[in-house]
């Protein structure tokens, strides 16, 4: 069962996104928050598998609640669902790790693929921003990193990462608290000079960590 929070500023929006994820039997919305800033505290007592994000919302916007995430030390897939196709929109998206990002004229057939590839933490792009994607992803892949930076504790909640363990099941497999974890993907992150859990495992394994 995938486990959606959906976070949108349009109520009615929102439930007819609800609408059509209520006839799959893989897919549960568990809340819908208008709030980007009340995400971290949601994410502290319920278990979510994909969170849904437009950009443009009061208080702080999906980029920045994005951020604010990060900041914390939250692993969870981000699937922007947004209007906006601009390439400093698209950019800024995956900048803060966005694993997807589609355009709210999608098909109902478009988003479901979208969330049922995302929350497998596999990138997804709606085809009319796939020249933005190109370019991004042309940039970051001239950048140099050194995985030979990281500890061999760091090196673990690598593999670990690559295995699709969630930051409690990080800590239990490792023995250590999930603050610890949250801390040492946040030095992992830094290290590494990657934003996403995508590119990091894509640069683990070209670097042989796993």
């Amino acid at each position: 069962m995938i486990r959606i929070l959906i976070v949108d500023d349009h109520p009615l929006f929102a439930e007819g996104i609800k609408s059509i994820f209520n006839m799959e039997e893989d897919i549960e919305v568990v809340r819908h928050i208008i709030n980007g800033k009340a995400v971290p505290d949601f994410l502290q007592h319920n278990e979510i598998d994909l969170i849904l994000m437009d950009i443009d919302m009061p208080v702080i916007d999906g980029i920045e609640t994005m951020r604010m995430l990060n900041q914390q030390g939250f692993d969870i897939p981000i699937l922007m669902l947004t209007m906006h196709q601009s390439l400093r929109k698209v950019r800024a998206a995956l900048e803060e790790g966005a694993q997807g990002y589609i355009l709210k004229d999608a098909s109902k057939a478009e988003l479901l693929e979208a969330v049922r590839t995302t929350s497998a933490r596999k990138n997804y792009f709606h085809r009319k921003i796939n020249d933005h994607i190109f370019n991004y992803f042309r940039g970051k892949n001239s950048t140099s990193a050194k995985a030979d930076q990281l500890s061999e504790r760091e090196k673990q909640v690598v593999r670990c990462i690559s295995e699709g363990l969630n930051t409690r099941s990080i800590a239990k497999e490792l023995y250590i608290s999930e603050h610890t974890v949250k801390t040492h993907r946040r030095n992992i992150m830094h290290k590494l000079k990657v934003k996403t859990s995508a590119e990091l495992i894509k640069l683990a394994y070209e670097k042989g960590v796993i």
